[in-house]
């Protein structure tokens, strides 16, 4: 794997965890991005949210904000293509966290 890829895949995390500060607290508790995971053809980016409360919404409002994103990782990166963005809750953290509170309850 080309070492192109996972500094691609930091840039992209940097910049989708700043926006996921903007998100209102009325839409999504505390937000944060668990993975991402760019294609090594850097066509795809995939990104896996996280959030104490409303996932799901979390999610839809950074989809939102996917062409604010693009035009910002245009402007850092230095390839042909800018990535497309797709974002993803991330079912292995609440995984973790439903364990996690299952042994405390034991």
């Amino acid at each position: 794997m080309s070492h192109r890829v996972p500094q691609i895949a930091g840039i992209i995390r940097s910049l989708v965890a700043t926006i996921a500060l903007s998100i209102p607290p009325t839409i999504a508790g505390l937000t944060s991005i668990a993975e991402v995971r760019v294609s090594t053809d850097l066509s795809f980016a995939d990104i896996f949210v996280s959030s104490v409360d409303r996932t799901e919404a979390a999610v839809k409002f950074l989809a939102s904000q996917k062409s604010k994103m693009r035009r910002e990782l245009a402007e850092k990166l230095r390839v042909h293509r800018v990535p497309l963005l797709r974002f993803h809750v991330d079912i292995e953290g609440q995984k973790g966290e439903r364990i996690d509170r299952i042994l405390e309850n034991l």
